[in-house]
């Protein structure tokens, strides 16, 4: 009888999690948001956003790079390579607290699944595996926020929906379940260091390579005659000319003493 109830508690949770996928957002992150998301991550003060709705999908292209988890083979024992999360799954539940679940890309699990066969390009991780990485679970829901968060910025980050690539063409019929998907895209800067605005003799720097600068808080000053203050957020962006690729370094502070 024992194992009966826990049979059919297994089945209840596999089939609502099925329903809950079936009805969840999809959003789709830009390589480029996906690193301005993790770098505000590794910042660490930012605000906490709401889950936008009840349950959603999100893709990260190219991957979350800051978090990798090893993969071994089970016939040796030997590592041979690093998994990453490629996408993750959101649920709130009743108490306000999100449940996640992470995806990968790698090939060697995607064999091992046979997930070609169902035409599958991700498959879960364990929940004892993914939670190995420390900080668990707290770091990519802190990702999850820092991607809403930046979401609701529009001078940093566009949000449109998916259109068919023409270069892999699908039945009509897909037209508008693509169209369900958010694409949060970065905001690309336009302006080339390089030229001048007013087409004088004076060069500005040429930057390299395009690179974070970080969000931070500040009292910002409102009200009559500016005399009251609020703590407001100013998100991060990138900066640089958009034909450069983006780069982000480790941050080195010197204390001085």
């Amino acid at each position: 009888m024992a194992a009966h109830s826990q049979y059919e508690r297994s089945m209840e949770a596999a089939w609502n999690f099925a329903d809950n996928l079936a009805v969840a957002q999809l959003w789709w992150i830009s390589r480029d948001m996906t690193m301005l998301a993790e770098d505000t991550v590794r910042a660490g003060d930012f605000p906490k956003s709401e889950a936008p709705a009840q349950s959603g999908l999100i893709f990260f292209d190219g991957d979350v790079q800051m978090v990798r988890f090893p993969v071994t083979d089970d016939a040796t024992g030997r590592k041979v390579g690093d998994a990453h999360v490629s996408a993750l799954f959101w649920q709130c539940d009743g108490n306000g607290d999100i449940e996640l679940m992470g995806f990968t890309d790698h090939p060697c699990a995607l064999k091992e699944c046979d997930a070609k066969s169902f035409s599958l390009p991700v498959i879960r991780f364990a929940n004892g595996i993914f939670n190995e990485h420390v900080g668990g679970f707290r770091w990519f829901g802190d990702l999850l926020r820092a991607v809403w968060a930046l979401s609701a910025e529009p001078h940093i980050c566009e949000a449109k929906p998916a259109k068919p690539d023409m270069a892999h063409p699908l039945p009509p019929r897909f037209d508008p379940e693509i169209r369900k998907v958010k694409m949060l895209v970065l905001r690309e800067n336009l302006h080339r260091p390089g030229g001048s605005a007013d087409d004088d003799e004076r060069v500005r720097r040429e930057y390299s390579h395009r690179f974070i600068v970080r969000g931070f808080w500040r009292d910002q000053a409102y009200g009559p005659n500016h005399s009251l203050r609020r703590r407001q957020w100013i998100p991060p962006f990138v900066k640089g000319p958009a034909d450069k690729p983006l780069i982000c370094k480790e941050t080195v502070r010197i204390w001085k003493r």
